[in-house]
């Protein structure tokens, strides 16, 4: 592999060996060994604008390091997850959640039917703005 990268990228060995072990893909030693060429035309290109936060610098580290644990913990909290998810399924033979809703009970059904009999008999009280109700 470092031989293609060393073709690739036309560089030496030794050169193509660290960019192996630090980036471990063949294509992204490659891409960390190109260059970007200089063209004439990247001087009428702005750099990107910077976002006035209202932050001091001590106050951007806190928020940078407040995300940063924040997406450890996204990271263990989706992988705890998804194994909950993967032992359910085993049991479950990976029924959807929605299939899985049991049925009602039959005193449920009782109580929903007769109160769908009720709705369908009375009339409700014609609605009345609240301006309306001033006057």
């Amino acid at each position: 592999m470092a031989e293609m990268v060393m073709e690739l990228a036309n560089v030496s060995r030794e050169i193509a060996e660290e960019a192996l072990a630090k980036h471990k893909e063949v294509w992204l030693a490659v891409d960390a060994l190109m260059e970007c060429p200089v063209v004439a035309g990247d001087k009428y290109i702005p750099p990107k604008p910077k976002v006035n936060t209202g932050l001091t610098s001590e106050q951007e580290a806190l928020c940078q390091r407040g995300r940063w644990l924040q997406d450890q913990v996204n990271v263990v909290f989706s992988v705890a997850h998804s194994k909950t998810r993967t032992l359910q399924g085993e049991d479950q033979q990976q029924v959807p959640v929605y299939d899985r809703v049991p049925p009602p009970s039959p005193e449920f059904a009782e109580v929903e039917q007769h109160e769908l009999q009720q709705d369908s008999g009375e009339k409700s009280p014609p609605l009345v703005r609240q301006c309306e109700s001033l006057h």
